[in-house]
């Protein structure tokens, strides 16, 4: 039980420090590289090879599905582009929350077991990203009150799977959850690849690169692909934290 809360805390400790700092705009950068490396790193190394072991070859193709169709929908249909980005988010937290329940699971099978203290502690780690990666997403479309509901639902979502941990579990390893987990987590790639601006605008939203054109869009378009020195750090500091977490600290 004390995993849980801890795993619980977690999840508020990244927004706690994101709004201390996040005002400052090269602080939003480093935040920026540091989710894209952490959350990239998670989705291929724990939840696509998981799928890929039931379902083979269908979940990379339902993932390329979840990441370029929301793209292919903007392209193809202009007026439906805020729907979609708004859509896409909302699968990606939906991911989020599925995995919460997962780790609950975890948590209790692990303290069942009475081993694997390191183990443990990934967990607990793994979550501060999580929380922080759900602010950052969130907090700038929605608000603050609904991001920090969005947080109790991650918290209830993992004290579910916890008290409910076979069940979990057993639904875990079915071929159609697996399935939706490969689409959602091609999703929320794609939504931390292309984050929304403070107007709810994604990166690869027309209209915000219109209404940047008339600045430098040749300088636009080549900021809105490389990352810059702060960018870079927050990717290191991504590297490092998931060598370390599944190196066992």
């Amino acid at each position: 039980m004390i995993a849980l809360i801890a795993s619980i805390f977690a999840l508020g400790v990244g927004p706690l420090i994101y709004q201390t700092f996040g005002p400052m705009k090269r602080t939003d950068k480093i935040v920026s590289g540091f989710i894209l490396v952490v959350i990239t790193a998670t989705l291929l190394t724990e939840i696509l090879p998981d799928a890929f072991e039931v379902i083979g070859a269908l979940a990379i193709l339902l993932a390329l599905l979840g990441f370029v169709g929301p793209t292919l929908i903007e392209r193809l249909f202009t007026k439906s582009a805020t729907k979609t980005h708004l859509l896409t988010i909302l699968l990606g937290i939906l991911g989020l929350i599925i995995h919460a329940s997962i780790d609950g699971a975890a948590l209790h099978g692990i303290e069942a077991s009475g081993s694997h203290d390191n183990l443990t502690l990934a967990i607990i780690l793994h979550r501060l990203p999580v929380g922080l990666t759900i602010w950052w997403l969130l907090r700038p479309l929605i608000g603050e009150g609904y991001s920090l509901l969005t947080l109790i639902a991650m918290a209830i979502a993992t004290s579910g799977g916890y008290l409910l941990s076979m069940q979990i579990n057993e639904l875990h390893s079915s071929s159609s959850m697996l399935a939706l987990q490969a689409f959602i987590s091609g999703s929320l790639l794609h939504v931390v690849f292309h984050k929304p601006h403070e107007d709810g605008c994604m990166h690869t939203s027309q209209a915000h690169e219109h209404s940047h054109d008339h600045q430098d869009p040749n300088k636009s378009s080549i900021r809105n692909r490389i990352p810059d020195r702060w960018e870079s750090i927050g990717m290191f500091l991504g590297l490092v934290t998931m060598l370390l977490l599944h190196l066992g600290l």
